[in-house]
């Protein structure tokens, strides 16, 4: 049985894929998707009860998935995943390999 939601979900991989494909802003802005992560991580009926303060404490905690996680996760699939890549992806990838942007090292 295929799995629709969110919160039925295992991996971090697993939400952040869910997450590329149903929200697509979050494909190309990290802050995006963590916020948006977060907010389903928690669940809206809770955060909407929370205080910064409540959760600053789940961050500082460990009650919540690291946004370092949410990233790598994105990273790893956008790069086996064309199709959940933003708009922005091939542009960036094309500056990337112009020449005027590449680092020239030095043997000596």
């Amino acid at each position: 049985m295929k799995k629709e939601n969110f919160i039925d979900l295992d991996t971090v991989s697993e939400k952040v894929e869910f997450m590329l494909k149903y929200f697509p802003l979050t494909r190309e802005n990290d802050s995006q998707l963590i916020a948006t992560f977060i907010l389903n991580e928690i669940g809206i009926p809770e955060i909407g009860n929370m205080t910064a303060l409540d959760l600053l404490a789940k961050m500082a905690n460990s009650k919540l998935t690291p946004p370092a996680s949410i990233i790598r996760a994105r990273q790893e699939i956008q790069k086996n995943k064309e199709e959940l890549r933003g708009a922005e992806f091939g542009k960036r990838k094309k500056s990337l390999d112009n020449p005027l942007f590449k680092v020239n090292i030095r043997e000596n």
